[in-house]
């Protein structure tokens, strides 16, 4: 896997673990415990690929798991969908927000929901291996926030190009100028980041809040590269509307740091 640190940790080896990160016997799994936040809005299609590889990746990782899948006002079957992975096991949990929130106020809500001490989040589309996860997870011992970027991202080319253009946007109104991939959906944290960050974007900036406000708290995260994979089924939410409406709220957030 790549890597890129913001600031630069000392070596794992020679920092000692926090107690609730500390490391596991070899017996165990390699994570003691994680919640999994991934928001959904009408993906009937490739809900249950996403949903298995999720619940096999973190039951292979994880001593203790959960996975909140917030439902953002779906019209199709992606809550009858949800409702059967919930009752088959409890573990995966459902939030329901109606009605529709929006991709931040749904990663929010599920941040909100969790109960363990390390939290990640990602996207319902299947684009990521989850069982990259534990490439991630050891540089929390030195980071409050491990964000991913997309390796050889295979989007359209449209999409990354619009992407790219944000991003360059976002590290000029935020100042910042070392993120790789602002907007990738791979990210691992402490839960301590969230008691010090208070997220309150609508819209599609949660990311981008998430990095703004860290940087103004202080707090430290590294950059991991991570597989990106063809989403195979369903369609992406990202409407033309919404560079304008995530325009504006950028405008926002900027005067509000």
């Amino acid at each position: 896997m790549e890597r890129e640190l913001v600031d630069t940790p000392p070596a794992p080896a020679e920092v000692a673990a926090p107690d609730e990160l500390s490391v596991p016997p070899p017996t165990a799994r390699p994570i003691r415990e994680l919640s999994a936040v991934m928001p959904a809005h009408d993906e009937q299609d490739i809900l249950p690929e996403s949903l298995a590889e999720a619940v096999a990746a973190l039951e292979d990782l994880c001593d203790s798991w959960e996975l909140i899948v917030v439902d953002d006002g779906s019209t199709d079957r992606t809550p009858e969908i949800l409702g059967e992975w919930s009752r088959r096991d409890p573990r995966v949990r459902v939030v329901t927000l109606r009605p529709q929130r929006g991709y931040s106020r749904a990663i929010a809500a599920g941040f909100e929901a969790t109960r363990y001490l390390t939290i990640f989040y990602t996207d319902a589309d299947a684009q990521f291996d989850l069982r990259e996860i534990v490439e991630l997870y050891p540089w929390l011992r030195d980071v409050d926030m491990v964000a991913g970027y997309r390796i050889d991202r295979q989007d359209p080319w449209t999409r990354r190009f619009a992407s790219a253009v944000y991003n360059r946007i976002q590290a000029w109104a935020l100042g910042l100028r070392r993120v790789r991939d602002v907007n990738c959906a791979f990210k691992l944290f402490r839960r301590s980041f969230f008691e010090i960050v208070r997220l309150s974007s609508d819209g599609f900036l949660i990311d981008a809040e998430m990095y703004a406000r860290a940087s103004r708290a202080g707090l430290r995260w590294t950059q991991v590269g991570v597989t990106h994979r063809p989403r195979t089924r369903g369609s992406s939410t990202v409407r033309a509307r919404t560079v304008s409406e995530t325009l504006r709220e950028l405008r926002s957030l900027r005067r509000s740091l």
